[in-house]
């Protein structure tokens, strides 16, 4: 049975349609099922990330501030239930947090902090100062939604109330990944080779020079495949380089940035999703992206991935930090058309708890539970 938003009035910080990472991608639908759903929902940008700039100490200020004045604002001109912010946990995010929330402090309305990742070491810091602030957002917000059983623990252990958490939940539109018969022969890829794919910022603790290590060992088996790397990074010129060295120029591509949008087609008709991370994750996107395409999946048993997803139903688990075992597991699923299929299907149903639909009726039962309580400066 579905509860109906009628009477809630909901103010979201959405990130700038220039941000990068999930949140631009899952939020948007998100919202619109809300409003779908009877939710009266405005919005207005709040600062998440910088779209891969560098951006000085003073511009960051001003931004946070002008974010806050506008959000204030907003609470003056109409009285919402529950202020919504997209938001993540680390030095700079629980600065912006605070002053956000002092600014909203007499709006009335209960703010709910939707993490999109945490840095485990600062959740652990000893730093007297920065858990001070750490305690000040967590008796502030009202409700703080984190992505995965350990990010919970990880919370409490801070000193966060456990009847303060919630479950965060991502939305991921499976109608946007549809098989393109065309995507081969576009590609000049012929139609019985394999084709991997890894995508995320490339950061060492992404795993994507371990990826392409495990890749030279596959080449000399003498296995023919295509790997897709999309994104960009600080370690994109090492990242090419190995390439070189290993000799695997003629079947490494990289793509460069592209937009979420542009993503999907490579879910939608690639082999594998390999993504051997050891990154402080909270769920990532390409993750769920992955299960809507229904793609196979071969990644570490971390966070979100090792709430939601199961050997061999869903993924196959490698080790972090092992282009051995992960060369060794992308064999073993290559050479498995049985169990690449089952995954497939598996993953397909698997996402349907991620539909705008389910989402939204999880928040709509989280925002009436917290809709009454007081925010305190």
């Amino acid at each position: 049975m579905s509860i109906s938003g009628e009477n809630l009035r909901i103010l979201v910080g959405m990130p700038s349609i220039n941000s990068l990472g999930g949140p631009i991608y899952c939020e948007p639908p998100f919202v619109e099922e809300l409003r779908a759903a009877g939710v009266e929902v405005d919005e207005e940008t709040y600062v998440y990330g910088d779209a891969g700039t560098s951006t000085n100490i003073l511009t960051r200020v001003s931004r946070v501030l002008d974010a806050a004045r506008r959000l204030r604002n907003r609470t003056m001109e109409k009285k919402y239930d529950v202020i919504h912010l997209n938001t993540s946990f680390d030095e700079k995010c629980v600065l912006r947090d605070l002053v956000t929330m002092f600014f909203l402090r007499k709006s009335g309305a209960s703010v709910y902090l939707k993490m999109h990742g945490s840095i485990a070491a600062f959740l652990k810091t000893k730093s007297l100062f920065w858990r001070y602030l750490q305690r000040k957002v967590f008796k502030t917000a009202a409700n703080i939604g984190v992505l995965s059983n350990e990010e919970r623990e990880l919370f409490i252990a801070a000193g966060c109330p456990v009847e303060k958490l919630s479950d965060a939940k991502y939305v991921v539109v499976a109608e946007d990944f549809r098989h393109d018969p065309n995507f081969r022969s576009f590609h000049n890829i012929d139609a019985i080779t394999p084709i991997l794919l890894f995508s995320a910022r490339f950061i060492p603790a992404k795993g994507l020079l371990d990826l392409i290590a495990a890749c030279g060992g596959i080449k000399q088996t003498g296995r023919d495949f295509v790997l897709f790397f999309l994104g960009d990074g600080p370690i994109r010129d090492e990242a090419e380089q190995l390439v070189k060295q290993l000799g695997l120029a003629e079947l490494v591509r990289f793509t460069g940035y592209i937009s979420e949008t542009e993503t999907a087609a490579f879910h939608a008709n690639s082999t594998i999703f390999v993504f051997p991370t050891y990154h402080d994750e909270g769920f990532p996107l390409v993750l769920l992206k992955s299960l809507a395409a229904g793609l196979p999946i071969i990644t570490t048993r971390i966070r979100a991935a090792a709430d939601h997803m199961n050997e061999p139903d869903n993924c196959l688990w490698v080790k972090p930090r092992d282009p051995r075992d992960l060369a060794a597991q992308i064999n073993r699923l290559l050479d498995d058309d049985t169990l690449r299929s089952a995954m497939s299907a598996n993953n397909r149903d698997l996402a349907v708890q991620f539909s705008p639909e389910n989402i939204a009726q999880d928040y709509l039962k989280l925002y009436k539970t917290i809709a009454q309580k007081e925010v305190r400066p």
